[in-house]
């Protein structure tokens, strides 16, 4: 019985503090991770079918409107943004942050995140992003994202971890969060905070 408990007792030493039993910690196995590994198919499926919810809301109320069209002057084009922005937000008074990234999807992609936005192996996405950010950014669901600013790049290593979204909608990293865009609208749909670091 003491040999078997002293053994579990070795056993759990290895595993805490390979170094001090002599061994070696097994290497980490980065993985070609997607969206479907990252978040199972009832939070996937959820996470779309709310992405769809907004989408079909939005293009119902686009209807009511000018829709925007390349051959419009900007002008225009600003006016019949700005009608489906406030038509928006009065249909979605109530929305509040969550109601798109779930707590449960929100902390899903988080994790899926943090090797390519946290540590110092990710401070060449790090800095692509931050290139392209604007300066100043009042985040706030329903919000407009900052008139005339740039874009924030999204590159393909942290694309591929995201869930794939209806056409119209992007993804954006602006100062340390990742935010939900409606493109036609200028819109924050929704966020999830600091799923980058600020200084690291």
């Amino acid at each position: 019985m003491a040999t078997i408990r002293s053994a579990a007792f070795v056993a759990v030493l290895t595993l805490l503090f390979p170094a001090v039993c002599g061994t070696q910690a097994l290497p980490t196995v980065q993985s070609d991770t997607t969206s479907q590994v990252v978040l199972d198919k009832a939070l996937l499926a959820d996470f779309r079918r709310r992405a769809g919810g907004y989408m079909k809301l939005q293009e119902k109320l686009q209807k009511q409107g000018t829709r925007q069209t390349v051959r419009a002057g900007v002008g225009e084009n600003l006016v019949s943004r700005n009608a489906l922005a406030m038509r928006l937000r009065v249909a979605r008074h109530d929305a509040r942050p969550g109601d798109i990234f779930t707590p449960p999807v929100a902390m899903a992609l988080r994790r899926a995140m943090d090797p390519e936005l946290r540590g110092l192996a990710a401070l060449r996405t790090r800095e692509s992003i931050r290139e392209d950010a604007p300066d100043i950014f009042v985040l706030v669901v329903n919000g407009d994202y900052p008139a005339g600013a740039s874009r924030s790049t999204m590159p393909a290593n942290v694309l591929k971890i995201l869930p794939p979204l209806p056409t119209g909608l992007e993804y954006r990293i602006v100062d340390t969060h990742l935010i939900l865009m409606d493109v036609d609208a200028n819109l924050v749909v929704d966020y999830i905070l600091d799923v980058m670091c600020k200084t690291c």
